[in-house]
């Protein structure tokens, strides 16, 4: 063993530095990549940066901070890496930020290869675990890219979150691989102590529901509550931390996909909706031997471990373990369970959502959310109206390609029939122009709503109408045939 892993904690003293300290290793022109979900003290310490500099650009996730958008303050490209959500929606409706078009199967590649057109951030800004007594610091149950870009980009500055709980798989640095750290920022939070706070300080007419909600979240959580009981009420704080309820579109889409699991499937869940409410609305209640492998968490997805239908003893891949690249999504009772529980693992996401490996389960099923699908089969999950872009790809592509590929899989999609209180159908004859087309209709599966299932494999085109027609609400049915004669006789 070299010296710096036997002497890390003098390593690791020496790359300290406060919040300002460490931002100034951002120069001029610098590509700064900025994780989801962190901390404030450290974007803080970016903003600050930014406004001594002419130019500095960034790329982020879920930002925490309005003045990252504002363009008198940060001079320079903005990018949203994955997908977009309510957070960055404001400023890529603004233009001032623009979208960045990639997949985690393939968001590594040009750097790996050294292609001339990579651009690999300069700095990356992330939040990281107390050192370990080996040396060793992870990030989080909120993984994603955290390591991916850890371990490539030239300059890193982690801001240690003493809050984290520990997580196992590939979630592993030493901190000499690390360029800076700050410490103390981020305090450790008392759980008694936001219970008191919250009893004495919050409105009495409130106090039951928050002190019932402070039962239910994680750690990590915890911080989120403290800062927001005060001004927020219970049901916006649950939203938040995804305590979420089941509408009765969404219980009748999970009674569908019910049918369609089978015991001893690989599932995906991806985190938009509906799909994200099918744990709670009971669509795999009735399986045995489910395994997951994913790329992020739902609520209700390790509560289906404790019950004993998720574990993963059918898998090829990772057997007995639930594999994914970080837990968001999850609610606190799922977070509780997942902390240091050695059945669940986060990876890298080039390497377990990249469809060589992930078709490999068996039975490997997808579903993920859609805005709109076409007639054809076309699914649309990341734009409405023609171009007006609501959402990234996020792992869509790399997990339907999977299930795809997999021998005996199904790539599923789900979604409302009806959007803006039934005055829209989700099933469109033909998509707006400029509309963004996640999934192609040569790799559309299995459609569902909450009226029935379209099978659209092995189906032409005037049988995948029919098909969809079905599914469709049926207000709107009658319109959708017409439409359909007119294009297909």
């Amino acid at each position: 063993m070299s010296v710096r892993y036997q002497n890390w904690r003098d390593d690791y003293q020496s790359r300290l530095k406060t919040p300002d300290q460490a931002c100034e290793a951002i120069k001029e022109g610098d590509l700064v990549s900025i994780t989801i979900l962190c901390p404030a003290p450290l974007v803080g310490a970016f903003v600050n940066r930014a406004k001594q500099l002419n130019r500095v650009d960034f790329r982020t996730l879920a930002p925490n901070n309005p003045d990252l958008f504002n363009p008198a303050i940060v001079k320079g490209e903005k990018e949203i890496e994955i997908f977009i959500g309510d957070a960055m929606r404001p400023s890529h409706d603004a233009k001032i930020s623009t979208y960045l078009p990639n997949t985690f199967m393939l968001g590594m590649k040009a750097t790996d290869n050294n292609r001339e057109e990579a651009r690999l951030p300069d700095v990356f800004l992330t939040p990281c675990s107390v050192p370990n007594e080996q040396g060793y610091v992870h990030f989080g149950p909120h993984m994603w890219m955290r390591k991916s870009y850890a371990k490539r980009c030239p300059k890193t500055i982690a801001i240690v979150d003493p809050n984290m709980s520990k997580v196992h798989g590939d979630v592993w640095m030493h901190v000499s691989e690390i360029d800076t750290f700050i410490e103390g920022a981020i305090k450790l939070v008392d759980r008694p102590g936001v219970e008191e706070r919250v009893r004495t300080l919050s409105p009495e007419p409130l106090r039951p529901q928050l002190l019932e909600l402070l039962e239910k979240v994680s750690n990590e959580q915890l911080a989120l509550v403290e800062a927001m009981f005060h001004a927020f009420p219970p049901e916006l704080l649950k939203t938040s931390l995804g305590m979420v309820e089941i509408d009765p579109a969404a219980q009748g889409i999970a009674n569908n996909l019910r049918g369609l699991i089978r015991d001893g499937d690989t599932i995906q869940v991806g985190v938009g909706q509906p799909s994200s409410l099918m744990f709670l609305a009971g669509a795999f209640d009735d399986a045995k031997h489910l395994g997951v492998h994913t790329e992020l968490g739902s609520p209700g997805l390790a509560k289906l471990w404790a019950r004993g239908i998720v574990d993963g003893s059918r898998k090829t891949l990772f057997p007995g373990k639930s594999v994914a690249v970080a837990w968001t999504g999850c609610d606190g009772e799922d977070l509780k369970i997942i902390a240091d529980n050695p059945a669940f693992e986060l990876h890298l996401p080039e390497n377990i959502l990249n469809p060589a490996l992930m078709s490999q389960n068996r039975q490997m099923t997808s579903i993920n959310s859609a805005i709109a699908v076409d007639l054809l089969g076309q699914i649309a999950s990341e734009d409405r109206f023609g171009g007006h872009m609501v959402n990234g790809t996020g792992g869509q592509p790399d997990t339907h390609i999977a299930a795809a590929l997999c021998e005996d899989g199904r790539a599923i999609t789900v979604m409302r029939s009806t959007a803006m209180e039934g005055s829209i159908s989700k099933v469109v004859a033909r998509h707006d122009a400029g509309t963004l087309v996640t999934i192609p209709r040569y790799l559309a599966d299995t459609i569902i709503t909450e009226f029935g299932v379209a099978r659209l494999l092995d189906k032409n085109h005037r049988q995948r109408a029919e098909e969809l027609i079905a599914i469709a609400h049926p207000d709107f049915r009658g319109e959708l045939r017409e439409q359909a004669k007119e294009l297909w006789g």
